[in-house]
């Protein structure tokens, strides 16, 4: 059996923030791979038809070790063969767990699906079902499980939100809506505010703003896009964002952030509500949750009478 490797990226110790600048110059930045230009280290593996990377990201704090940009086949073997290579490199390089499938970070592509192969949200994790399998036969074994549900919108929560929302009203914040391309004039606010909530999360890492512009934007072009925003004395504080699924099947919420200091104020509520708000009066009554993880403190599932088209995800780990 024939394993082939790439050249090796030399090891980097040192901050690596001198890129932005050298890529706030390039404004063709396309493939989601340009980010291993942050990286400290990658290398591509190649077993037959399999190919993963072994990405190296001492910024992250929980796993700095990582699989990423993962095409495998359906012979066990060759998986087996790519896996034992990575993880031989990973304890070369001193580290004993491997973590993925993690396109660098959070930011990026990372999860496979592990249920509801028939159900096709956007984005999504495509994988054959036989991904997890074969990883599983491989040695690893879920780490963090994510998962997606629609939410019928009349629930309780909703009547709660609305009360939550006058109440912020009469406390002085103030809330705006952005649809379309006016959405685009808040990417940098939107950016600065997730990557304060999110600090300390999961596979987080901070990245420069012009990848998230490049790179992580990319993927909404096109897309009807709604985005709530909170402000106090003339700050915004938190938002929520989600757009209308391209096969108009549901209204997608994608992404929510509310600034630490601002969390206690329960702002993440009086904004959910105006986000609902939002999705009954464009005629739907349900609303898809998209990528909760269930690791985290503030994960809560909705009651069982009101959740529905429940699609699981996870990354996995081996420990050596």
């Amino acid at each position: 059996m024939s394993i082939h490797r790439s050249r090796q990226q030399r090891i980097r110790h040192g901050c690596c923030g001198c890129l932005e600048s050298d890529r706030e110059k390039d404004g063709n930045m396309k493939d989601e791979r340009e980010i291993l230009a942050l990286a400290d280290y990658h290398e591509t593996f190649r077993v037959n038809g399999c190919e993963a990377e072994l990405i190296i990201n001492r910024k992250m704090e929980d796993h700095p070790c990582l699989f990423g940009f993962v095409t495998l086949t359906e012979q066990a073997e060759d998986v087996k063969a790519l896996f034992a290579a990575m993880e031989q490199r990973a304890r070369e390089l001193g580290f004993h767990a491997l973590v993925g499938p993690v396109n660098y970070c959070s930011w990026m592509q990372y999860r496979w699906a592990i249920s509801r192969f028939d159900l096709h949200l956007f984005p999504d994790c495509t994988n054959p079902p036989y991904y997890p399998e074969l990883i599983r036969a491989a040695g690893y074994e879920p780490l963090y499980t994510y998962r997606s549900a629609n939410i019928d919108m009349h629930n309780p929560q909703y009547q709660m939100g609305e009360v939550l929302y006058q109440q912020k009203l009469r406390e002085g914040f103030t809330f705006s809506l952005y649809e379309g391309d006016a959405v685009y004039s808040q990417a940098d606010t939107v950016f600065a505010i997730s990557s304060a909530a999110f600090r300390g999360s999961h596979l987080y890492c901070d990245i420069p703003l012009s990848y998230f512009r490049a790179l992580y934007l990319q993927w909404t072009k096109g897309l009807k896009i709604a985005l709530c925003t909170a402000e106090y004395q003339g700050k915004t504080v938190g938002f929520v964002m989600g757009y209308d699924s391209p096969d108009g099947t549901c209204f997608i919420s994608k992404t929510s952030a509310v600034l630490p200091e601002y969390r206690k104020h329960k702002i993440y509520t009086a904004l959910m509500y105006l986000g609902w708000k939002y999705v009954t009066e464009h005629g739907y009554d349900k609303m898809m949750y998209h990528f909760q993880c269930e690791q985290k403190e503030t994960f809560r599932r909705f009651d069982s009478e009101v959740e529905s088209d429940e699609k699981r995800y996870a990354v996995f780990i081996k420990e050596f």
